[in-house]
């Protein structure tokens, strides 16, 4: 749906519509979540360990649970999210962008 144009919200409306719960099993989805979702490595078969706690070291184990997205796709989404961004950083440093984006143009497919 994020690929497709839909906004965070405009995913979790869609979800409330379609009477899909939670993943704690609540009718109504939080933003929170489905931007987790749309940025967490886990979902391409990625797990991130943290051995010795905040000093420790994070390690990335790739292939450590079967994908339930490709790479691509979660590359994909996190190009969105970059395009959709209002955070720019550039020679002035990082600064929000006096533009928004739009999925009003955008054509939204659902599966």
């Amino acid at each position: 749906m994020y690929l497709g144009g839909k906004s965070v919200l405009g995913i979790v409306k869609e979800l409330k519509e379609r009477s899909i719960k939670s993943p704690t099993g609540k009718d109504n989805w939080t933003k929170r979540s489905i931007e987790e979702m749309l940025s967490n490595e886990k979902y391409i078969g990625v797990s991130v360990v943290n051995v010795g706690g905040k000093e420790g070291q994070i390690y990335k184990l790739n292939n450590s649970h079967p994908a339930i997205i490709s790479k691509e796709m979660f590359d994909a989404v996190q190009e969105e999210k970059l395009k959709r961004s209002n955070i720019v950083a550039d020679e002035n440093g990082i600064h929000r962008n006096t533009t928004k984006y739009s999925s009003k143009n955008k054509k939204c497919i659902l599966t």
